[in-house]
Order: C-alpha cells, then sequence, then structure tokens
C-alpha cells in the first residue's frame, strides 16, 4: 500500500492498494501543520485495507493550495 504524489512511476511498480494525490514531494500527506488534511490523506489510504487487492489507484482530490 502506498500513498504518493508521484503516480507515474507508482503505477509501474503496480502496488496492490495506493492512493495518488496532487501534493507536493516531501508533503505526501499533506501540507505541513494541516492536521486535517492529513488526516484525510490517511484515512482514505487506510480504508483500502478493508477491501481485497488488488485495487486500481484511488485519486484524492488533495492539493497544496
Amino acid at each position: 500500500m502506498i500513498t504518493t504524489w508521484n503516480a507515474g512511476r507508482t503505477r509501474v511498480t503496480a502496488p496492490p492498494r495506493a492512493t495518488f494525490t496532487r501534493l507536493a514531494r516531501g508533503a505526501t500527506l499533506g501540507k505541513p501543520h494541516d492536521d486535517a488534511q492529513q488526516r484525510r490523506v490517511l484515512e482514505a489510504t487506510l480504508a483500502l485495507l478493508a477491501e481485497d487487492a488488488p485495487l486500481k489507484p484511488v485519486n484524492l482530490s488533495e492539493s497544496i493550495e
């Protein structure tokens, strides 16, 4: 399972579960000090554990803006 901002490289490795964001390198889970955003990304990623793998990657709408 992985959450990443780099969908291109991650698709090549084909992890069984993945979430993609539009966040920046170094802010994979969210903006610094934005606890709510970080929690949303983490919870969405961990929710994939409840489903049988492999899954298609999930695109999250989270961004640094």
